[in-house]
This record gives C-alpha cells, structure tokens and sequence, in this order.
C-alpha cells in the first residue's frame, strides 16, 4: 500500500471516530481532540502498518540502510575515523585469520589426511626427544603392525639437476616406493614408483614435481619416459606428481626411490628416516597407540637383543620409545601456538577499535538525542529506534570490513613476505571463502555492538528532557559517563596486556640476538658447493677440487683467507654418532654418559682463524696433518662431558668412520659453537681434518660450504666468486651464498617475525588507546564548559583546572594499567615456551610498559586540559 493511500484510510478511521463521539453529544472540536488522543500519532499507525504487511522486513530494513548511509555521507570526517579505526582491526584480524586457517585449520591435501600418522624415534637419556628411526627398524614395524594399512619411510635431500644452462638445486625426497599409495595420492602424469625400482642395484628412475616440470621443462608432456641429469646421473622419469603436492612441508620437487635391502637388518644404530603410517579402516588413534605400545615391550624379543650396549638401539618403552602424532601436527609443529597467540594479540586490537568506535558513536548519539526523543514521542518503539540504529552501525563496519579486507590483502602479502621460510604451509594461506566468512561475521557482530550505543539515551528520562528543553543539549547522564570511561579503561587495560606480551618477546628477541655464537659472523661470506657423485667418485678427486676452489678465492682481491666446513652454524641437522672413547667403558644405568657425540664436523685447514674461532688448548690442524697420524679437535662441552677434571690432549677417539677400528688422537679443544640454534647450549662436537678423510676413512664428503673473510661487500664479491667455481666447472649450482650475518639472522627469524607483528600490532592498540583517551577527556571537557567557566570565575587558578582535567585522564589510565598488568600476568603461561633468557613476568617490562602506558595516557590528556583553560568564565556563565 503506497503512502498517500495509507494516509487518506487512517484520516478516514479518524474521521469515523470523530463522527461517533459526535453522535454522544460532544462538538467537533472536543470530539476530534479524543479521536487524535484515542488513535496516537498517525505516524505510528502507518509504521504499525507497514510493518505487519508482507516484505514489510526488507523495506524496512532497506530503508534503514539508506538512512544510515545518508547519515554518514553527512558526518564525513566521523565517518572517516571510524571506518579507518574498524578497517585496521579487521584487517589485521583477517590477515592473521588466514594464516591460522591455511596453516592450522586445513586439513592437508591427501585423502582422508586425519587417518595419517607421523612416528619418530626418541632417546630420553641423551635428551633427543624427535629423532629419526633407522632402517631396520623401520621394516620391523611395517611387518609386524595391524593397526595401519601401509606404512612408508621417507628423508629430503637437495639434489643438483643439470638440465638448463644455470644448474640449480633442487629440494629432493627419498621415499619408499609405497610412499604414494600411503598418501593416497596419484601422479598428474605417468606413474609412481614399483616396488622393484626401491631395492638395490635398480634402474635410476625419478618422479618430478608440477613446478620444477613447468620451470624447467617448459612444462613438456613428453617428459616422462625421458631421461634427465641429476647429479651427473641420467635418471628417467617416470612421473608428474599435481601441483601443490608435498610432503612434510618439505618444498620438494624431486622424489627418488629409497634404497632399502630388506635382508640387511645390521645397522641399527644408522637413523635417518622418518615414517608416515595411514591407519587402518576402523582403527582408531588411540588403538594405534596402544599397539605401539605393546611393540616395545616385545621389540627386543624379536630381534634377539639381550640387555646391555647391544640393546641400546633396540626400540623399548624406556631409553628407546617411539612417538605417534597426526602429521598435520607435526607439519604444523610449533608454529601453531605462535600463530594463536597472533590471533589472541589482533583480537585485542580488534576489541580495541571496538571500544574506540564505540565512544564514538557515544559522543555522536549525544548530538541526536533530541531525534531519537521526538521519534520516541511520535510512537516510535525503543526496538524500532534501536533496529535503525543497529543497521547503521552495520553500514559503518561494513564499509571498514571493506576496507579491512583491502589492509588484509596487502598486510598477508607483507607477513608472507617477512618469515616465508618459517611459515609451514605457505602455498594453502590466501583470502579464501573461510576467511571471506570470517570477515563477514566480525563486520555484522562489530556492527550490532555498536548499534548498541543509542540503548543509553533512549530512557523516559532523555525523552522528557530533550523534549522540553526543546532542542537544547540535555546533561549526560552519570551512567553514560561511565559507560565512556568503562570503555576507555578497557582499551588502555588490553593495550597494555597487549604492551607487556611484545615487549616480552621483543627483550627475548634482543637476548637471542646478543647470544655469542661462538664464531665471528663479521665480514664473512658463505655459499654452499654438492659435488654430484658421479662426476667426482673418487675422495680424492674431491679433496683435490676443494684445494683448487680454495686457492682460487684466496686469490681474489679483498679476501684475506677462506676455508671449507660440512656443516653450517648456528642452526643445522644434528648427528648424534656413537663413538667410542679410549678407556671409557659406558654401563647402562650408570648415570655415566652415553658414548655419541652430537655433530661431528669436517673443516678444512685454515677453519678456525677463517670463522674466529679460538683454540682454547692445543693446537689447530696443520698441512702436516693430511700425511701424519689420524687426529681429531674437540670442543669444550665434548672435554667437559667425557673428560671432567682431566687433560683430553692425547686421548684417542674412535668415530666409527669405517669399518676397522682407527684411533684418532685429541690434539685440540676448540672454543664451543652453537650448531643447534642460539637458543640451544652448544652440543658436544668432534672436528675431523678433511684433507686426511681419503688417506685414513676412505672417503671425502662432496657437500661442502665454503667461507671466506673481506671487508668487500657480497655484491662486490658475488661475480668473482661465481666465475671461480664456474671455471671449475660449470654444471655446478651455487647454494644460498650469503653473508654469516644473514646466516644467523635467519636462525632466528621466527623470533624477529613474531617480534615484529606484535610490536606493529602493540604500536596500533597503544595509539587506540590514546585517541581512545583524548576523545573521553575532549568530550568531559566540552561537556563540563558551565562548571570549569564558574571555578575560573570563583578564582581557580589554570594550573588548578588542568590539574582536575589531568587527573580525571589519569585516574582512568591507572585502573586500565593495573587491569591490563592482571591480565598479561594471568595470560603469562601462554608465552612462557617463546621466551629466551626472560621470565613472563619479568619486572623490569612490566615497570617499563605501565610507565610507557602512563606517559602516552598523559600525552593524551594535554590538550583537552590546555582547552580547558581556554574556557570563556562569562560566556560559560551566560550559556
């Protein structure tokens, strides 16, 4: 029913009203005056009306959103802050939203990835709680276990492949030819592997990955079937595996059969496998577990083992257990915390912005009381005021949900950008429709709470007021006010939680940064060198080749001396070797420790001056060395643990290096290097000279990083270092040449990425907090104009009015600090495991951060104060 029409049959009802009252004897004048008072206004009736015909929802609801956008179209610069302030909460919220549902809430891309289970080995004596599980016992589990349908063993690699004119290295997985078939996962192209092609002596054959397929073979279809050169070694491939596939977040491209001789059951103690298990139909986890269990309690009867040394690589539910977990926790691993606490802190800028818009939309609601009075006046209910008020809220969160999403995409684009290495998953994280939902959802749920506001002025009381002061402001009533410094409270108590949890990992991060590696990171270079084993079989061949490429560089201008060594500190792989010590006799039971050092590495001469290292007793390798007698250098945690109270020097060890027993003499001890992480103590290490590898173990490793010592920026070093191994030969990738700086920064990027998103998102919540601040004692001011101009008049000093304003600012600041201090106490236990060298509670943070707080809440109470003092005695008097 079109307006007019509804308007002429409400006149008429009226007039039928009027005519009856007429009839009892009333005159018109007295009979139209309780036909109106007995109908209400006529605006009433027709909304009634609307409201009860069909579609009367959606008009309403439509007209409601015209209004609210013609409102904000009127208060722009309002308008303006509010959805800039709503647009970062989102935003950041979204951001990290999809990060934690690409990484933690996806399932992986395999069939049924919730049936998949990842199994390690452990040692507990020698404190190596993920360890990898050897073949033997491998092959053991995968015979005797009913609980899983297919077990599959795997490790990664990088390879070199040859193909194009710049050779590069490829991230590589050797897998058990049943690998595929556990992942339940099929090639895009040709076929996986048999079971033939995974034992000895078999044809090279290779499974390519869809990006290497496309980045270096133009994406040819007729590859498969083709052979390809990968470490000097034409392989054919027999495969294209879809894109996107990978394996334990490995970025591998390249999958090669794992050679495994089921009859050899001999090197138990050779562990480097990890095991991927799909569980049974209608097996569940725990009786998984439960099989698991029963095994290592049989374990050593099947074997044969009996108790003592022999029996220590033996599986048993003591000093050997295994451990089962579903493999998307393990691929998530740590991170999944780190990236919840992520979650938690945007949150609370969220909230923040919230509380900000919130005040907002309070001060706004004061300037429209006399609307929503007359509206209440004119028989509009508290529920329709409030579902118009409600819908403009939701335009308003709307448009900074908009906005949001616009912060959102280019904020994902920098997170990825910062920490890609240590972000799992990276390839699933994007705005899909789960995070498009999730928008939506925090947009409609900001935008009803802060249509909310208008509920504090909607009391018979405001009505009365407004109504007959006739357009004049009304006073604020005490419950409002409170409401203002509720909220104001609120965002400074979560902006110093928020406050304390970066500064926390901020001091941790500075600790980890301040740790002594134990080498000189300064003025170095690194890159790392793979000699493919089929163009240098023989150790010699590669001893001579690393002696050539180190005359070479030494030869460049700017470098003053350069080395080579298998392993890269700080952060790498540990070795964890049995070894045996010369007058040593390890009991188990004893407490005595176990013989196994953890990294064993091989340095060539020169090592130790190149990286800064001191010899702290002894002495170094010497050119002497490559044709004397088998010597070995140790570190000072190796001497510590095995020769406590003693001299080690001329001690003899023997490595295991070959299958004979060859003694090597200590004739060194080498200051400790953190080859575990800087946040891990340094482990015991055994320094092997490589130019006496081929001579006395027969062998000569053919993965190598080289490093080198100039002042020479790695610009300007790059192309001469390139051109030395390119002339040596150039189907030879170079692998991450970098400075060590770069090479122990990356250690801890973890750290610094999640230091910097909180200190970002700490650094918004405490300029919310601040505006936050500001606008209450802006608006207290504004409103206390009358009582401020009498206390000047009565003779109040400025000092003394912008000791008042100042001490109303602060006194909210306090309770907020001492609320948020309470809070980021009680939330201390979830920051404790990524903390370094600092306690969750640490005083000197907490002091710091509530000073911080203090200082920017006075900050914000400046300039109301100065305005306070600006106010007018006789103008406030006369008003």
């Amino acid at each position: 029913m079109k307006r007019p029409d509804l308007d002429e049959e409400i006149q008429s009802y009226v007039e039928l009203l009027v005519a009856e009252k007429m009839k009892a004897g009333m005159t018109r004048e007295e009979a139209t005056r309780a036909a109106r008072l007995e109908v209400g206004g006529t605006s009433h009736i027709a909304e009634e009306v609307r409201e009860a015909r069909r579609g009367a929802v959606v008009d309403a609801t439509l007209r409601d959103l015209r209004f609210g956008w013609r409102m904000l179209r009127r208060s722009p610069g309002f308008a303006a802050v509010a959805i800039l302030t709503i647009g970062l909460g989102i935003g950041a919220n979204t951001a990290i939203f999809s990060v934690v549902n690409g990484v933690v809430r996806k399932p992986l891309a395999y069939p049924q990835p919730d049936r998949l289970m990842f199994l390690t080995s452990q040692f507990p004596t020698m404190h190596y709680d993920k360890f990898w599980v050897s073949p033997p016992e491998y092959m053991e589990y995968r015979e005797h276990t009913r609980a899983f349908s297919g077990m599959a063993a795997y490790t990664t690699g990088a390879l070199n492949v040859s193909e194009r004119s710049s050779p590069e290295q490829v991230n590589t997985a050797f897998v058990t030819t049943n690998m595929f078939s556990v992942l339940g996962v099929s090639p895009e192209r040709g076929r996986v592997f048999t079971e033939a092609e995974g034992l000895p002596n078999a044809d090279p054959v290779v499974v390519i990955g869809d990006e290497l397929w496309r980045r270096a073979f133009g994406a040819d279809p007729s590859i498969v079937g083709k052979q390809i050169q990968i470490q000097g070694v034409d392989q054919t491939v027999v495969g294209i595996m879809p894109p996107g596939f990978d394996l334990h977040d490995s970025k591998s491209q390249i999958w090669i059969p794992l050679t495994l001789d089921p009859a050899n059951r001999s090197n138990r103690g050779n562990h480097f496998l990890r095991l991927v298990g799909r569980l049974a139909p209608g097996v569940t986890p725990q009786q998984a577990q439960s099989e698991l269990k029963l095994f290592l309690t049989q374990w050593g009867s099947w074997v044969g083992a009996t108790t003592g040394a022999a029996s220590v690589h033996v599986p048993n539910d003591s000093t050997h257990p295994f451990v089962m977990m579903p493999l998307r926790d393990e691929v998530v691993g740590n991170v999944a915390k780190a990236l919840w606490v992520l979650q938690g802190a945007v949150a609370l800028v969220l909230l923040i912005a919230c509380a900000n818009v919130a005040n907002l939309l309070l001060a706004r609601a004061e300037s429209r009381h006399q609307e929503f009075a007359v509206r209440t006046a004119l028989g509009a209910s508290r529920t329709r005021v409030l579902r118009q008020f409600m819908t403009e809220g939701i335009v308003l969160s709307t448009a900074g949900a908009v906005l949001g999403l616009i912060i959102a995409y280019w904020g994902l684009k920098a997170i990825l950008l910062a920490d890609p290495g240590n972000i799992p998953r990276i390839e699933d994280i994007g705005l899909d429709p789960w995070v498009l939902g999730f928008t939506v959802l925090v947009a409609i749920a900001t935008g009803l709470v802060f249509g909310l506001a208008p509920l504090l002025h909607m009391g018979g009381r405001s009505v009365t007021l407004a109504t007959r002061e006739g357009g004049a402001r009304t006073t604020s009533t005490a419950g409002r006010n409170r409401v203002r410094r509720a909220l104001v409270t609120g965002e400074i108590a979560l902006a110093v939680t928020l406050v304390i949890g970066a500064g926390l990992l901020i001091r941790s991060f500075a600790n980890l940064t301040s740790v002594d590696p134990g080498f000189d990171s300064r003025d170095r270079v690194t890159f790392g060198l793979v000699l493919p084993q089929a163009s240098y079989p023989d150790a010699e061949q590669r001893l001579r080749f690393f002696r050539d490429l180190h005359d070479r560089i030494e030869a460049i201008p700017g470098v003053r001396e350069a080395s080579m060594m298998q392993g890269l500190p700080p952060y790498r792989r540990v070795n964890a070797n049995d070894t045996q010590f010369e007058g040593y006799t390890y009991v188990p039971g004893s407490g005595g420790p176990i013989p196994n050092v953890d990294y064993f590495q091989v340095i060539a001469e020169g090592y130790f001056q190149t990286m800064g290292i001191p010899i702290v007793e002894g002495r170094a390798f010497t050119k002497t060395d490559a044709v004397g007698a088998p010597v070995v250098i140790i570190n000072q945690a190796l001497a510590k643990k095995f020769y406590p109270n003693q001299n080690p020097i001329g001690r003899r060890i023997n490595p295991y290096l070959t299958q004979d027993t060859t003694w090597f003499t200590i004739v060194g001890i080498a200051r400790d290097v953190k080859q575990g992480g800087l946040d891990v103590p340094a482990g015991t290490e055994l320094y092997l000279d490589y130019a006496q590898l081929p001579r006395v173990a027969g062998f000569a490793p053919g993965q190598m990083n080289v490093v080198l010592r100039s002042s020479r920026p790695l610009a300007a070093l790059s192309p001469a270092l390139r051109s030395a191994v390119r002339t040596m030969d150039p189907e030879l990738p170079i692998v991450q040449m970098r400075t060590m700086d770069d090479v122990v920064g990356a250690s801890v990027t973890r750290q610094r990425f999640l230091s910097l998103l909180l200190g970002v998102f700490a650094a918004v919540a405490l300029v919310l907090a601040a505006i936050g601040t500001y606008g209450v004692l802006a608006y207290m001011v504004t409103e206390r104009n009358q009582e401020i101009g009498i206390r000047m008049a009565l003779g109040a000093s400025h000092g003394r009015v912008v000791g008042m304003v100042m001490r109303s600012g602060l006194a909210i600041a306090a309770v907020g600090i001492l609320v948020g201090v309470v809070g980021a106490f009680a939330l201390s236990r979830v920051t404790r495991s990524l903390l370094y060298d600092v306690s969750p509670v640490d005083p000197l943070t907490y002091g710091v951060v509530a000073i911080v707080i203090a200082l920017v809440a006075a900050g914000a109470c400046i300039l109301p104060s100065r305005r306070a003092t600006r106010v007018d005695p006789i103008s406030a008097l006369r008003s």
